[in-house]
């Protein structure tokens, strides 16, 4: 006997810790990037870096509930559904956060002058 239910949630973490993965890599090749051009130390890629590094926090504090719903936090995971939606609906709070910071910066890194 197959636990429908408990595969779809596996699939569901599954799913956020790639969405998490590709959005840490993206944000520090954002960060790289700045800081190898030499845009960094502008008064513009100062801006950029910081709203890199609030996107950043946010992915780190995502990584953490994603690790509580794995259970391999250093709180036991939530067991109640509703308490597992809660999790999810920060969890979707913050990628939406940090999209909206990373996104803004992504595309505008790139026409930083040059230092």
């Amino acid at each position: 006997m197959v636990d429908l239910q408990g595969a779809r949630r596996e699939r569901r973490l599954e799913l956020y810790r790639a969405r998490l993965a590709d959005r840490l890599s993206a944000n520090r090749l954002a960060l790289e990037t700045l800081y190898q051009g030499g845009t960094l130390f502008s008064p513009q890629g100062t801006q950029r870096g910081r709203a890199l590094l609030k996107a950043r926090q946010t992915l780190q504090r995502a990584g953490t509930l994603v690790d509580l719903l794995a259970g391999e936090g250093v709180v036991p995971a939530p067991r109640l559904p509703e308490r597992i939606e809660e999790v999810y609906e920060e969890l979707d709070t913050l990628m939406a956060r940090n999209d909206a910071l990373s996104d803004r910066d992504e595309a505008s890194v790139a026409r930083l002058p040059h230092r």
